[in-house]
């Protein structure tokens, strides 16, 4: 599966969690938090995975530093998932 993800399509940090919801298919409990972004990574999504965060630094600036640990998960992610891909264009 691919997904894009464009800086013009959310500007808020609980706006990005709604957006992946959708995108991904995460359950309807999904709760907009880091911890159940990664459970719905690691068991709610279809595989593979080809994400692509375009006009990222764009993101960056809108949402400051609390953008950080959303990346941070996604590259955890990227690694304990063989067919997982991230990139930040």
């Amino acid at each position: 599966m691919n997904v894009t993800i464009d800086a013009s399509e959310f500007n808020t940090i609980e706006e990005l969690h709604e957006l992946l919801k959708e995108k991904l298919s995460f359950p309807e409990d999904y709760a907009d938090t880091l911890d159940d972004l990664w459970d719905s990574l690691m068991n709610h999504c279809t595989l593979p995975l080809n994400l692509y965060w375009t006009d990222f630094e764009v993101s960056r600036t809108l949402i400051g530093d609390s953008l950080n640990e959303f990346v941070v998960l996604l590259n955890e992610a990227h690694d304990e998932i063989d067919d997982f891909i991230i990139e930040f264009q």
